[in-house]
């Protein structure tokens, strides 16, 4: 995903140099580069210097650990910071590698840093997450609070678990400060695509990513509704902001207070059981019945009101009872999905499998309705199944399965228990 833009990325940071060799104190005072390329490139140096760091300490015969000593230590590392080249193909390599990693930390800081960090293991010593967190130009909260809570809690060590509840809080706090900490949230976000891309929009599926990874539910179910009903493929900060602020995840409240594109297809207005008034814009009562008047004109003297007759309704001959028609069973892949599922069965569904999501179960439907046969329908289903990590082989997935081949197979709907 997104692979246009990161090649667009990587693409416009080695434009600017051409040479066979690039020094890194060339690229760390080029304030047209993206701070945090700038930041990624020193901490590949750093790694770099790491690796071939003198042998120190193997005799104990030398305290290195005097002041004096490291000043010396952390001197010479500057010095071979500051001259080191990369070649061209080094620099090519470097782009790419950045342009990648930026793309998934930004977007998604929760499943990179969890990636980069523990690498498959079940913790990591403090030590080496300090020297990961060089990497990480945005979102600096995120390692500091590992550190914090390490000094905090005296530990050397931090396993994956206890990482996963401290991040998860940390995040639930930033979603907690919206909308009005909207701009600061986002700005790594719209940094990036505007380097990318020169535009201040972000694809929506960026926008929703970002909120999944975390965990803001609510939001993406927005997102999603924007980007699928009502044809937003690119967001702003203005638009984003609409967006968040949307008084719920109903179909009518958030067709009203989104951008005006489109309106949504014939099949998915089906869905409207009823208008529903904004808690914070109730309707205004009805303006009171004022009688109709005609004027009457008279000669020499102004129009005066007159009041109006009242008019009488014409007859019509007595009404006919025609012979009702029996309605053929609908049983075509024209019928909604909802034909057939049970209410109870419905509510289960969507408890269930869409984590409560109204919104996201509308979305599904939607497609589901408009597949043109099994083949396709079977390929949303197993998508919702994935998206929100559901067993295909549970109850309420087997339900909803055989509900949407009823569907295109005319059989009767399999819901009859709950």
């Amino acid at each position: 995903m997104f692979e246009k833009e990161i090649t667009s990325y990587a693409f416009n940071v080695t434009k600017r140099y051409t040479g066979d060799r690039v020094k890194l104190s060339s690229l760390m005072s080029d304030v047209e580069l993206p701070e945090a390329f700038r930041k990624f490139a020193e901490a590949e140096v750093d790694d770099i210097i790491d690796m071939e760091e003198f042998d120190r300490s193997r005799t104990g015969k030398f305290d290195l650990s005097k002041p004096e000593i490291q000043a010396l230590f952390k001197e010479v590392r500057h010095i071979l910071k500051s001259s080191h080249e990369f070649t061209r193909e080094e620099f090519m390599e470097l782009a790419d590698k950045a342009s990648k990693f930026l793309f998934n930390y930004v977007i998604r800081p929760k499943w990179t840093l969890e990636k980069f960090l523990f690498k498959g293991e079940n913790s990591i010593d403090a030590v080496s997450i300090r020297k990961a967190s060089r990497f990480f130009h945005y979102y600096a909260y995120y390692p500091k609070g590992i550190m914090e809570y390490l000094d905090y809690h005296g530990k050397t060590s931090l396993d994956i678990e206890t990482w996963k509840k401290l991040h998860a809080k940390i995040d639930e706090h930033l979603i907690s400060t919206l909308p009005a900490k909207l701009n600061s949230l986002t700005a790594p976000l719209f940094g990036l695509f505007r380097f990318s891309s020169d535009t201040d929009r972000v694809p929506t599926d960026a926008a929703a990513l970002f909120f999944k990874d975390k965990s803001a539910n609510e939001i993406v179910d927005r997102v999603e509704f924007a980007r699928e009903v009502k044809s937003i493929r690119t967001v702003d900060v203005m638009t984003l902001a609409m967006i968040l602020e949307a008084a719920s995840r109903d179909v009518d409240q958030n067709v009203a207070v989104l951008p005006k594109t489109e309106e949504p297809p014939k099949e998915f207005r089906s869905f409207e059981r009823q208008k529903v008034t904004h808690p914070l814009h109730p309707e205004e009562p009805p303006a009171p019945q004022i009688p109709d008047v005609v004027l009457n004109e008279t000669p020499g003297g102004p129009a005066r009101p007159e009041q109006a007759k009242p008019l009488t309704r014409p007859t019509q001959p007595p009404r006919v009872e025609q012979p009702r028609r029996q309605e053929p069973q609908r049983n075509t892949a024209s019928t909604s999905v909802r034909n057939y599922m049970s209410a109870k069965l419905e509510d289960k569904i969507i408890k269930k499998i869409f984590r409560g999501s109204r919104s996201a179960y509308q979305i599904c439907l939607h497609k589901l309705d408009e597949s043109a046969d099994w083949h396709n329908a079977s390929r949303v289903v197993e998508g919702a199944f994935i998206d929100n990590d559901i067993d295909p082989f549970s109850k309420y997935a087997v339900a909803f399965t055989d509900a949407v081949s009823a569907k295109f197979r005319g059989s009767q709907s399999f819901d009859k228990k709950s």
